[in-house]
């Protein structure tokens, strides 16, 4: 019943979401991309993006702390 975990850090979910929202809010003050063009497309993509990698996780993540 004592599954293994990994911290938050070594999730592939954390990381993708970290940087998205990354990605946008500096996109938001360098205007890199269009914000038009970049902003819809996180938001169709982020969540597909969120499924598939649901669908590859086999362990499940804790907090920093044991």
């Amino acid at each position: 019943m004592d599954k293994e975990t990994k911290t938050i850090l070594t999730s592939k979910t954390f990381w993708v979401n970290f940087l998205t929202v990354g990605v946008v809010l500096i996109n938001r003050h360098e205007q890199v991309v269009d914000p038009v063009l970049i902003e819809p497309l996180a938001l169709v993509v982020l969540p597909f993006a969120n499924i598939v990698l649901r669908m590859v996780t086999t362990k499940p993540v804790r907090g920093l702390k044991k």
